[in-house]
């Protein structure tokens, strides 16, 4: 491989609501056209244990429902064992509910890049799952090619 490429590019995005789906296909679109690369991959990794990514129809009844399907599949009030007071920093960890709602997801999502774009479906679009919000989150975007 000849002129192989590899870009890392940290991004942020604000959530506003407890659960929701944020579009990030444009951010990262962005980022693979700033890059030069014309074949490779882009992988996108969130760096907080209660948000997500996926991949998905762009569409924001469906994105409604998702974040719906989150909440009732694990619901914020059962008993958790992960509920409880940490020493170490003082803080109390109530949120057992968005870590096993990320988990459930996935933490990354890598997608090819030909003719320097992204090799998407005519329906798919990239989202970040926010599962603890509101907060400002974190994004690491990297980009391998030539």
């Amino acid at each position: 491989m000849v002129g192989l490429k590899s870009i890392i590019e940290k991004a942020s995005v604000k959530s506003h609501r407890a659960t929701e789906l944020i579009a990030i296909t444009e951010l990262v679109h962005q980022v693979v056209q700033k890059s030069g690369v014309k074949n490779g991959i882009v992988n996108i990794f969130t760096q907080h244990v209660t948000t997500a990514l996926t991949i998905n129809e762009d569409d924001p009844m469906l994105e409604e429902d998702i974040a719906r399907f989150m909440v009732k599949v694990v619901p914020e009030d059962d008993s958790y064992a992960h509920h409880h007071f940490f020493r170490k920093d003082g803080r109390m960890a109530v949120n057992a509910y968005s870590h096993i709602r990320a988990s459930l997801l996935g933490a990354n999502l890598t997608i090819p890049i030909q003719n320097g774009d992204m090799i998407l479906g005519g329906r798919q679009k990239l989202y970040l799952v926010e599962l603890d919000g509101p907060q400002l989150r974190g994004l690491v975007i990297q980009i391998l090619g030539e």
